[in-house]
């Protein structure tokens, strides 16, 4: 990997203020619309790129979404239930009960983690489907994302390890390095990416299930990743910053000081932009 030079300053391109609603999550759907977890008013809400917004009211603490060309689905954790709104605006709810966090979409139904449980839900639209316990004890599963080849992968946080599922149901388990605590997950290529907000890390699973560790400043706490076939991008909870490593290994830091504070989620938009919510109150913009 190739060493950073210091974090340079990040520049907005809009900065959207939420006060004290505490935005998490973010992604985009189709038209680019925009969609956003208030984690503490539990709203979801959409912004339509000429700046018009719709909130729902979905429950306590919402954690994270998928947006598909059918659907919009948010896992609620504080009220144990998954929040689906269809294209149409129809809001419906799932009771799933075991502390639904991360979700995943894949095909017509979402996979869903469920941190008290120990366990991963798949979702229909008219209930749940299936379950599948974790195979570690303890393990609080946190986010989940689906790969190409139709497995869906989960990080395992609190066992230092990445769970793999496939689409016949199989399981495996990807150790990660002693101490490792990974959260944020996203797939893309044959490349597998991590953060690991415990060692101030991000992990990289190749086609081959080799594991690539790339060191960021202990304090960092990094805590969401996307990726693409280029590398990803990650926000820096405990840094205030946002990062981003090539499919090369080269290593970028932006300081995100005078935009906001407290990281997590990001998104992509189709203009290269990148999208954070900060949970001190806004959600912006950053073109690197």
């Amino acid at each position: 990997m190739t060493d950073t030079t210091e974090p340079v300053a990040a520049h907005s391109v809009a900065v959207l203020d939420y006060g004290m609603a505490g935005p998490y999550a973010v992604a985009f759907g189709p038209g680019g619309d925009l969609w956003v977890t208030l984690v503490n008013t539990g709203e979801l809400v959409r912004r339509s790129p000429d700046g018009c917004e719709r909130r729902f009211t979905i429950g306590e603490r919402p954690g994270q979404l998928t947006v598909t060309s059918e659907a919009t689905w948010c896992a609620v954790t504080g009220a144990d239930r998954i929040a689906i709104i269809t294209s149409d605006d129809r809001l419906n709810f799932i009771d799933v009960p075991g502390g639904p966090y991360g979700i995943a979409a894949v095909g017509p139904d979402a996979w869903v983690t469920l941190m008290q449980d120990n366990k991963l839900a798949v979702v229909g639209r008219d209930g749940i489907r299936s379950e599948a316990a974790v195979p570690l004890d303890g393990a609080y599963p946190a986010m989940a994302t689906p790969h190409r080849d139709g497995s869906v992968w989960v990080s395992l946080n609190q066992r230092g390890a990445l769970a793999r599922w496939d689409a016949a149901g199989d399981t495996a388990l990807i150790t990660l390095p002693d101490g490792a605590a990974p959260v944020g997950i996203a797939a893309a290529g044959e490349h597998v990416w991590s953060a690991d907000i415990a060692r101030g890390s991000i992990l990289r699973v190749d086609g081959d299930l080799h594991v690539s560790d790339f060191a960021l400043a202990p304090d960092s706490r990094p805590h969401a990743v996307i990726a693409d076939d280029t590398g990803c991008w990650f926000t820096e909870w405990g840094a205030n910053r946002l990062g981003r490593i090539t499919a090369e290994g080269d290593l970028a830091e932006f300081d995100l000081s005078g935009i906001g504070e407290e990281p997590h989620g990001l998104a992509l938009d189709g203009d290269g932009v990148v999208w954070i919510a900060f949970e001190s109150g806004v959600v912006a913009g950053i073109r690197p």
